[in-house]
């Protein structure tokens, strides 16, 4: 019986480990990216 309920909570934590591992990792690949581009935000332009 206790197999059966750490392997639950296995199932339900490492999950949620994962995403927040993965989320910081991609802000932080987000941030050293955004460094890198021009501060000023290229808008496309619309008119004819």
């Amino acid at each position: 019986m206790l197999h059966k309920v750490l392997f639950t909570l296995a199932c339900l934590v490492l999950p949620v480990i994962w995403g927040v591992l993965v989320n910081w990792l991609f802000n932080l690949w987000q941030g050293r990216t955004a460094h890198k581009e021009n501060d000023e935000p290229i808008f496309p332009d619309y008119q004819i």
